[in-house]
C-alpha cells in the first residue's frame, strides 16, 4: 500500500519529521509503561518508531495486524516526549498513525463500540445522553446565567457520580454561581482523538463549540484532565476549533480552581488526619504542566502528610488507562496490571491512601488496588477536598 496523507488535520510530511528525530538510543524505554507491561522491542516507542518509518518508506509493504497492535499498544503518556534527547513528540506521531490506519479502514475492531457509543450516545459507555445530569446533588442548583461553566465529561458524570458531585457543593460552598449542561453535555471528542477518528471528533467539537456559546460562561472548568487537553491543546491545534479566542473562554482544570478559591479565602478545609500519595496523571502532568495546583490543594488541608513517590511529577508512573482510557478500552487486563504496578508503589511509601485528579486514574488505579487485594483508598482531589469542608 502506497501511504497518502493523512488527513487534513495532520499531513504525513509532519509525522515523518517527528519519527525522523529518533536516535534510536533507547532512553525512551527506562519507564515506558507500554514496554514495562511486555518487554520486546516493538513495544518500545523507538520501536514503534522503526514500524512506522518502514511502513511510510515502503519497506513494509501494508501495515499488518502485528504493527496495528504494536501503535495502539501505547498509552500516550508522553514519558517518552520527555525523555528523547531529539525532542521528538512521539505520541503525537502515534495518534497520527492511528488516524491514518483508521483512514485506511485499519483500526482495531475493539474502536467500534466506544466510537459508536460516542457517535450514538455522546459518551463512550452508551448510557443514555438523558441521565448525564443525573449526578448533581439535591440542594444544589445550578444557574442559568453563570461565570462558570462546569463540565463535568463522561467517566465523572455516568461512573463517578459522587465525586462529580463533590465538586458542584464545592462551588456551592465557594458561593459560585456556575451551570452545567446536563444532558445536553456530548462528549467531548478526546477518545475519538486518541483512537485515531479526528474528522468524528472535528464535528463533536463544533457541536461542543456551538453548546458552550449559549451559556455565555467566562470560565469552564472541569474535573477531567483528557477533556482539559482536548479543549486547550487538541481543539486549537489539531481541529481548529479554539474556544479561548473564539469564545473569550478562560479553561481551568478543577485543581485550578480549587487552588484559587482556597488563595482567595473562598473556601476554608478543616484538619483530615490522612497520609497519602498523590498520582501526577499523565494528561494533567506531562501533558499539560500541572503539577503544583493539585499538591497545593492537598497541602492547604490540615492534617495531611502528603508522601511523593520518586517516580512523580515528570517522572511518574501511568496508571495504566490511558487518555480517556483508550488504552483499556482495547487492553483492559493490561491496564489493570500497569495500575497494580502503581498502587505497589505507594504501598512502599506505607501510605494510607493516595489521591489523583483524573476520573480514568481514579477508576483503573482502584481497579489495580483491588487486583492486588490490597485495601488502599483512591481518592479523587474532589472528593477528598469536600470531605476537608464538611
Amino acid at each position: 500500500m502506497k501511504p497518502s496523507g493523512l488527513n487534513k488535520f495532520r499531513p504525513l510530511s509532519q509525522l515523518k519529521e517527528e519519527l525522523d528525530k529518533c536516535m534510536k538510543c533507547g532512553f525512551c524505554r527506562e519507564l515506558c509503561p507500554a514496554a514495562g507491561l511486555h518487554g520486546w522491542e516493538a513495544n518500545s516507542p523507538r520501536g514503534r518508531i522503526q514500524l512506522l518509518k518502514a511502513l511510510l518508506e515502503g519497506e513494509l509493504p501494508d501495515a499488518s495486524n502485528y504493527l496495528i497492535e504494536r501503535i495502539y499498544f501505547c498509552m500516550t503518556c508522553s514519558y517518552c516526549f520527555h525523555r528523547c534527547p531529539a525532542g521528538a513528540r512521539t505520541w503525537e506521531a502515534f495518534e497520527a498513525a492511528r488516524a491514518m490506519l483508521k483512514n485506511w479502514g485499519k483500526a482495531p475492531g475493539g474502536c467500534a463500540k466506544p466510537v459508536s457509543n460516542i457517535l450514538s450516545f455522546g459518551n463512550p459507555f452508551g448510557e443514555p445522553l438523558e441521565a448525564k445530569g443525573d449526578w448533581l446533588p439535591s440542594g444544589v442548583e445550578p444557574s442559568g446565567e453563570a461565570e462558570i461553566l462546569y463540565w463535568a465529561g463522561c467517566a465523572y458524570a455516568y461512573r463517578l457520580k459522587e465525586e462529580a458531585a463533590a465538586m458542584a457543593r464545592i462551588l456551592d460552598a465557594a458561593g459560585l454561581k456556575f451551570a452545567i449542561l446536563g444532558a445536553d453535555e456530548g462528549d467531548c471528542g478526546s477518545l475519538l482523538i486518541r483512537l485515531g477518528y479526528w474528522e468524528e471528533a472535528k464535528k463533536v467539537a463544533e457541536e461542543n463549540k456551538a453548546k458552550v456559546r449559549k451559556v455565555g460562561a467566562r470560565i469552564l472548568a472541569t474535573p477531567c484532565p483528557a477533556c482539559f487537553k482536548t479543549f486547550a491543546e487538541d481543539y486549537p491545534k489539531l481541529l481548529g476549533v479554539d474556544l479561548t479566542k473564539d469564545l473569550g473562554l478562560r479553561l481551568l482544570h478543577s485543581s485550578q480552581l480549587f487552588e484559587e478559591l482556597i488563595a482567595k479565602g473562598k473556601i476554608s478545609p478543616s484538619k483530615l488526619s490522612l497520609k497519602l500519595a498523590y498520582h501526577d496523571p499523565c494528561y494533567l502532568g506531562r501533558h499539560l504542566n500541572v503539577y503544583e495546583p493539585p499538591r497545593k490543594v492537598l497541602k492547604s488541608i490540615p492534617g495531611i502528610k502528603l508522601k511523593e513517590h520518586p517516580k512523580s511529577r515528570w517522572l511518574s508512573s501511568c496508571c495504566g488507562a490511558g487518555g480517556s482510557s483508550s488504552f483499556r478500552f482495547l487492553h483492559e487486563a493490561e491496564a489493570v496490571k500497569q495500575a497494580s504496578k502503581r498502587v505497589k508503589q505507594f504501598k512502599e511509601l506505607g501510605v494510607e491512601a493516595a489521591a489523583t485528579a483524573c476520573p480514568f486514574c481514579t477508576l483503573n488505579l482502584r481497579d489495580g488496588a483491588k487486583a492486588l487485594g490490597e485495601e488502599i483508598e483512591i481518592y479523587d482531589l474532589s472528593t477528598l477536598l469536600f470531605k476537608a469542608l464538611g
